[in-house]
């Protein structure tokens, strides 16, 4: 796995982890509490900036960093999962075809039309103005037929070329160079078909992109990572370029993705499970954990609002440096919750994101060894 990559400038160590701010926002903190709490970058989602605040608002700002107020790494994911999960679950609010995604949004205005093809989705992204922009892929639910397996690919590998054009026209238009422009990632899609898999993971790379992105449902029956698919994902992408796990959140699902040479991950899981009480913890000293990739046992859930934290007057973590920690109790923080006041949200949150930046940086030491 790659240690490290160059983004407009920038040394972006490996791995890394990006919470989701789908909205340019995570809810109850603001950019100097993620700043505080070791997170490197952030995933925003084109679909939902897509209606609120809008291109045009962004691109007069100079983009979602300046927006608000960031200035670490930002990813723009294309918005094909939110997309296609929403026409897959009412076919009336949208549809598909080689042009493109056309769907309808709910806003203050009424009910809006969007028709989203590759070039408009990389068009957006140049106006949010990201580090990372990923091309408008076909997202399949984990029960697809082959038939619309096959599809998703042939429709991946049509839209990422046409992405890639637009890309270039637009890094060439903007007078960009190798140094300022942003990277662009494919997206592998092909279900749990490894021969489509690598058919799309073999064309993409013909397209030449900076990065290689794992799409659709990676999860097997049991709802666990499919390790296996994934590693296979992994052999038939090229070692160069850093591979992105879009969506793997999981503490110990990150590990195993390194150990299989995945870089990128970003999740909704610490900053969701942290609004809904549900705190990480270490459950030994990270610095005594020699080798994180055979370690069993290493992290647990704290859930905050059981009884027995009532009176307690220890930190949510002994080994967690964080605002949370440094300064209020479990007994408190409960309180907070119980009581409903948003300091609750905001103190699990920096917490959570602190024990996941933790984890990149013990990784990231290990990657150095």
């Amino acid at each position: 796995m790659l240690k490290s990559y160059k983004i407009k400038g920038k040394e972006m160590q490996l791995p890394v982890f990006f919470p989701d701010a789908t909205r340019g926002v995570i809810r109850s903190v603001d950019s100097q509490d993620l700043k505080s709490a070791g997170t490197k970058g952030l995933i925003v989602n084109t679909y939902h900036l897509l209606s609120q605040p809008g291109p045009s608002v962004l691109k007069q700002v100079g983009g979602v960093k300046n927006f608000m107020s960031w200035d670490g790494f930002i990813i723009s994911d294309s918005g094909g999962f939110q997309m296609f999960s929403l026409i897959q679950k009412n076919k009336s609010l949208g549809s598909i075809t080689k042009n493109g995604v056309t769907f309808h949004l709910h806003s203050k205005g009424g009910r809006k039309k969007y028709q989203i093809s590759p070039e408009k989705c990389i068009q957006i992204q140049f106006d949010i103005n990201s580090d990372i922009m990923i091309c408008l892929d076909y997202f399949t639910p984990f029960n697809a037929k082959d038939e619309e397996i096959k599809l998703s690919v042939d429709l991946t590998i049509e839209w990422a070329k046409r992405c890639k054009i637009e890309f270039e026209k637009q890094v060439k238009a903007r007078k960009l160079t190798e140094e300022t422009r942003p990277l662009l990632f494919g997206v592998v899609q092909g279900a749990h078909s490894k021969s489509e898999r690598e058919r799309c993971a073999t064309e993409l790379e013909k397209i030449e992109f900076d990065g290689y992105g794992l799409g659709g449902w990676v999860f097997n029956s049991e709802g666990e990572l499919d390790l296996e698919i994934i590693e296979y994902i992994s052999n038939v992408t090229p070692a160069s370029k850093p591979r992105y796990g879009l969506g793997v959140g999981n503490p110990q699902g990150i590990v195993d993705c390194v150990r299989l040479g995945w870089g990128i991950f970003d999740c909704v899981l610490p900053t969701r499970d942290a609004r809904h009480k549900r705190l990480y913890v270490w459950d030994k000293n990270p610095d005594d954990i020699k080798d994180i990739f055979t370690e069993k046992n290493w992290y647990s859930y704290l859930y905050i609002s059981r009884e027995k934290y009532v009176r307690d007057n220890s930190p949510i973590s002994e080994f967690c440096d964080c605002h949370a920690c440094k300064n209020y109790s479990r007994g408190y923080i409960q309180h907070l919750f119980t009581i409903e006041d948003t300091l609750a949200f905001r103190l699990a949150t920096i917490h959570n994101l602190r024990m996941y930046s933790m984890l990149m940086e013990k990784l990231v030491g290990l990657s150095k060894v």
